[in-house]
């Protein structure tokens, strides 16, 4: 019966993984993985930039950053991740 829960939580996890992202993540995600092959870390302005996400796509993205390994030392409360989406300042 431990066996059975163990194979449901993988199978579960890899079903999670294979749903698609927003695209907001999604472009983010294919951004940060150039950065990532490149040797470089996140920006510093990163957390404007998701903070202008839906809250939907800031959570994926962070956890994209998170296990790809960008992600190590920032935590984000609840309720910046949970925020609506702050619009981008618009440029005159």
């Amino acid at each position: 019966m431990f066996g059975a829960a163990i194979l449901s939580v993988g199978l579960l996890n890899s079903a999670v993984a294979e749903l698609p992202l927003l695209p907001d993540a999604a472009a983010y995600a294919e951004t940060a993985s150039g950065w990532l092959l490149d040797g470089r870390t996140l920006p510093p302005d990163y957390r404007v930039t998701l903070l202008e996400m839906s809250p939907e796509a800031r959570l994926q993205t962070l956890i994209f950053l998170r296990r790809v390994g960008l992600l190590q030392a920032d935590g984000w409360a609840l309720q910046d991740i949970l925020r609506p989406a702050i619009p981008a300042e618009v440029t005159e």
